[in-house]
Order: structure tokens, then C-alpha cells, then sequence
């Protein structure tokens, strides 16, 4: 198993719980994956103040829910402490190698070659096994995605520019004028935050989306994901929203906003609260897409042009698998050829954990993945065959391209309510192949 974030400690809770061996091998020196501030693997993004945008009821794993006395929202701190409990509870950290990078992972006659070494390590001291399973969890929210192609005149820019993936606090800000490009979560909130230090503040937004608070109607309002609204049909269900978005939040025209050009459920939803209350106070300036840099300026597609002195890409992750060749396993256009975002249909032995964003937590969706997979690895459920995987993997792809916008963020995007059934369903399906499969007697 590669990883020792959330994906890979439910993947190996399932295991460890089912008595099967594995080994884990983690990059950095402590579990937690992006959830551990500042983490030595340098794969986390979490900032100082970063606080969990959905609720610790909505965020629990199934088998352990979040302290009950805590926060309705979570600390970055506190979600890795509960991770760190969750661990704890079910002695993964025996299984766990710290500081071991995965380098490489291929087919080799019907098994899977895996080489590792020390992280750090030149190469030197590498080690080679061979394993009959392996769960990749390496995580989707580690390795920023800049614009593509480069701005204009981007790299004639003189002020400061990073990725909001090694922004941490606001201080270094004060004073100055700041540029944030997206309107995701990490847009919204770093645009709200570092807007109370700087001089002036910019949002620019080339895609208009809705903002969701983080309450609704007095509680959190992730918890719609399984509410009865939630099983309403889409073309019910998204002019409900929108109407709800609406009477609680008002015309994002109100606060200098575009407004968005499609409903509320054919994009990731972006939450917050602060930034509607900075775009009122005029803290915040929203501006459209960039259209090129200058040296100390950014010119917008409005004709526009403001002077900057430091940007923030708020632009998204890629989906990277470092230690696979792009020939064993890729995701272009951040698409995954995976049957139930699991399992590549002719490899097997591979399975991938976490690749599936809801609009709400992933968490809830971890064990239940994992627990398919010990199923698989055991032998009690069979997968159809690879030519059935791949039709559906089609025609999965043809209904996300009709609920969903076909941008890089939205490759991986699911129903969470429609991925649970679908799942339970495979489940069943799976074991009455496995019996079919037994000779008689057996």
C-alpha cells in the first residue's frame, strides 16, 4: 500500500481488521498525509488557519465518528489528531515503513514489483519486492496545477507568485497588492484571509461558481449531500438549490460577483462565509479571468489592468502516480480509466484508493471502497470481465459529461448518494460471480 493519508489508513484498517498481511509505505515520518501541517513528505498544502469545510459528522470515517465535543468544522489540527486516534485504534503504525518512497510499481508475470528507498536516498540503498496486491492512496491534492498554457507575460512578472499549495500565512502579504486566481474552496478562503493584512485584494474568477455557506437553515450545510433533497431527481433537485442559495445568501451581483452561468450541481461546490463578508466590505475585488501579466501589473479579459505585487494559484492539483509509467497507468485530462473509480480493468492486482471526489467528505466513502477491495483480494467477490469494466467506465464517463462541467477538477466528480448504491449493488453482483466461479463442491 503507497500512503499513509486518510485513503491509505482506511485501506489498511479494512486490511489489518480482515487479518490480511501488508506492508505501507509512507513518504513522510508521521501519518496524516495533507492533513499534517507542514508534513516532511512536502505533499501538504494545509495552511496555519485552514479549518475543515466540511462538518465532522459529514467528515467521519463509518466505523468512528469525530469527537462529539469538538468543533462543527474542525481545525487542520484536530482532523489529524482524530486520524492519528483512527490509527491507534487499529495498529497500523506497525505495518507502516516512514520515510519510504516509492519509486517504482510494475507488472512482472503476474505480480507487481515494487521498488522503494529511504526518502532522500540518491538512489542508492533502493529495495525491491515483489507483491501480489497493491492499493495506491497516494492522494489527488499534492501536486499543484498551474495555468496551462503559462499567461502571458507570466514570467516577466517581478512580484512574488506560488501556488496556494505553499501559502501557509498571511503575514508575509501585509501591506502589499495580491492577485489570487480560482474560486475553489482554498480561492475563497486565502482571498478572505490574506484580504485583512494586504493593501488591496483580487479575486479573479474565470469561471463563475456558486458560493455555498457553510451553515444553511441552522446546521451544517453539507449535511443536504444526505438529506431527502439529495434523492430528488437533478432537474429538481439543482433549481431547488438554486432557489435555496438564493433566499439564504442573496444575487452574488449583490457583492460584485459574476453570476454563475450554470447551476449549483454541475460544479464542485466552493464554500465560504468570509469571503461574501470581504466582497461587501470591499476588502476583496473581484475581477474576471486574466488575460496577461506585465511586469509589476495583471491585465484581465474586462480590458482592465491593476497593479500587483504577488499572486496566489489557487488553481488545483494534478492527478500524479510518480512511481507508474504513464504506459502502465495514467490520468489525462485528470480523467481515470478505473471501473467504480477502483479498479484498472486489465491490471490485475491494482486498485486505487480515493479517486473519487463528492460534492461533500470522502471520508464516509473509504472504508466502503476498502472494504470491496479486501473482498477482491480475498476471493469472495469476483470483478466481471474486463471487456464489462471497460463498456461501464463509457458509459459512466458519457453521464458525468452530462451532470457535470468537463474541466480538469471535475474529472474524478461523483454523486456520492449514486456511488454508494452502485457500490453495494457491485458487492452483491461480485460475490454471485465468485460462487459461480467455485468448482461444485467447493
Amino acid at each position: 500500500m503507497i500512503g499513509a493519508g486518510p485513503s491509505g489508513l482506511a485501506a489498511g484498517k479494512v486490511l489489518a481488521s480482515r487479518g490480511i498481511p501488508f506492508d505501507c509505505y509512507e513518504a513522510g515520518s508521521r501519518i496524516g498525509g495533507l492533513w499534517r501541517y507542514e508534513n516532511d513528505n512536502g505533499m501538504s498544502g494545509v495552511y496555519a488557519s485552514l479549518h475543515a469545510n466540511i462538518s465532522k459528522e459529514s467528515m467521519s470515517f463509518s466505523s468512528l465518528p469525530m469527537p462529539a465535543d469538538g468543533p462543527v468544522f474542525p481545525h487542520h489540527s484536530q482532523v489529524l489528531a482524530y486520524l492519528e486516534t483512527y490509527a491507534a485504534s487499529s495498529g497500523l503504525h506497525q505495518h507502516i515503513a516512514f520515510g519510504t518512497e516509492v519509486t517504482s510499481v510494475r507488472p512482472l508475470e503476474g505480480r507487481w514489483e515494487v521498488v522503494h528507498r529511504r526518502r532522500g536516498d540518491a538512489g542508492a540503498g533502493a529495495v525491491t519486492r515483489q507483491y501480489t496486491e497493491v492499493v495506491v492512496a497516494n492522494g489527488h491534492h499534492w501536486d499543484p496545477r498551474l495555468p496551462d498554457p503559462a499567461l502571458p507575460g507570466a514570467e516577466d512578472f517581478e512580484g512574488s507568485a506560488v501556488h496556494a499549495h505553499a501559502y501557509r500565512t498571511p503575514e508575509p502579504y501585509a501591506g502589499k497588492r495580491v492577485l489570487v486566481v480560482g474560486m475553489g474552496n482554498s480561492a475563497c478562503e486565502i482571498a478572505a484571509e490574506i484580504s485583512r493584512t494586504a493593501s488591496r485584494t483580487y479575486l479573479s474568477v474565470r469561471d463563475p461558481v456558486h458560493v455555498f455557506p457553510k451553515m444553511l437553515l441552522g446546521r451544517p450545510a453539507d449535511h443536504l449531500a444526505m438529506s431527502p433533497l439529495a434523492a430528488l431527481p437533478r432537474f429538481v433537485k439543482g433549481p431547488a438549490m438554486t432557489l435555496l442559495l438564493r433566499l439564504s445568501r442573496g444575487a452574488p451581483e449583490r457583492y460584485g460577483l459574476p453570476r454563475p452561468a450554470r447551476g449549483p450541481l454541475v460544479t464542485h461546490p466552493s464554500s465560504s462565509d468570509e469571503l461574501l463578508v470581504q466582497l461587501a466590505r470591499g476588502a476583496v475585488t473581484p475581477k474576471p479571468g486574466i488575460s496577461s501579466f506585465g511586469r509589476d501589473s495583471a491585465a484581465f479579459t474586462d480590458g482592465s489592468r491593476e497593479t500587483v505585487d504577488a499572486v496566489v494559484y489557487a488553481t488545483g492539483y494534478s492527478l500524479s502516480f510518480p512511481f507508474l509509467s504513464p504506459s502502465v497507468f495514467a490520468a489525462p485530462a485528470g480523467r481515470t480509466d478505473l471501473y467504480l473509480r477502483t479498479v484498472p480493468p486489465r491490471l490485475p492486482g491494482l486498485y486505487f484508493m480515493g479517486l473519487a471526489q463528492p460534492a461533500g467528505a470522502a471520508f464516509p466513502l473509504l472504508e466502503p471502497q476498502a472494504e470491496w477491495i479486501a473482498h477482491l483480494i480475498e476471493g469472495t467477490v469476483a470483478l466481471p470481465a474486463p471487456e464489462r469494466m471497460v463498456r461501464a467506465i463509457r458509459r459512466e464517463r458519457r453521464r458525468d459529461a452530462g451532470a457535470y462541467v468537463s474541466t480538469y477538477r471535475h474529472g474524478i466528480e461523483i454523486d456520492v448518494r449514486a456511488y454508494q448504491k452502485v457500490l453495494r449493488r457491485e458487492l452483491r453482483a461480485g460475490r454471485r460471480r465468485a460462487r459461480g466461479a467455485r468448482p461444485a463442491g467447493v
